[in-house]
């Protein structure tokens, strides 16, 4: 009679058992530095979280409540449809800086003032229905924080706004805990909010090219010409 060699068929199981367990690990290894990161963020489709801070408007600072604002809105009678955008920035930071400067005609990510009249103010020169309209808000952020040569408080908030020509609010975010919330990954990073609270557009999980000002074109309804 033949026996049967176990200690044979044992180890023949085991080297195949090996053999796809390192196919595994290569190919998980492979897909882990061949793929790019995916924002895992706050993103489109989300519903907003809180901005609750103080906000310069120029001439004195408010308590401000995104949530808050959002439910008068749609409170009001008749209700009001704001959409906000929302650019979380620094003021020590060279891309918020180009993207402030009034005489900026960059495009991508900055330009803000080049749409504060296509938007903003009493007379927006982008058409929009009477009962729909957009407001500005910059959260100053400090990327920095702790950090020694990085000039940050509430005197630095003021003269950024003033430089700039800005006309729309700014809060003081400089301890981060909005921020933290919201997850920003850098600066200026923008957001637009539905009047509803759903987040349109958020610069970390754009398309390449796409940008808030093009989000805004597309999602903020149109007056009659």
């Amino acid at each position: 009679m033949q026996r049967r060699n176990f200690c044979d068929e044992a180890g023949a199981r085991s080297d195949g058992l090996m053999i796809v367990s390192i196919l595994f690990i290569t190919a998980f290894t492979y897909i882990a530095l061949t793929t790019n990161p995916v924002y895992t963020g706050i993103g489109v489709g989300d519903r907003a979280p809180n901005l609750v801070g103080e906000v310069w408007d120029g001439s004195s600072w408010n308590e401000f409540d995104l949530h808050e604002n959002l439910e008068n809105n749609r409170n009001a009678d008749p209700p009001r449809k704001v959409y906000y955008m929302v650019e979380f920035m620094d003021t020590n930071c060279g891309f918020c800086i180009s993207a402030a400067d009034a005489n900026s005609q960059e495009q991508g990510g900055g330009a803000i003032p080049a749409n504060q009249a296509k938007w903003t103010g009493e007379n927006p020169t982008r058409s929009m229905p009477a009962d729909v309209s957009v407001e500005f808000l910059a959260v100053s952020i400090a990327l920095h924080e702790g950090s020694s040569g990085w000039d940050y408080g509430e005197d630095e908030i003021i003269e950024f706004r003033s430089k700039y020509e800005h006309t729309f609010g700014y809060m003081n975010d400089q301890d981060n805990e909005n921020r933290d919330e919201w997850g920003i990954p850098g600066t200026p990073t923008y957001f637009l909010i539905g009047p509803d609270g759903i987040i349109l557009y958020a610069t970390p999980d754009a398309e390449q090219g796409e940008y808030v000002w093009d989000a805004m074109e597309l999602e903020i309804p149109r007056g009659e010409v």
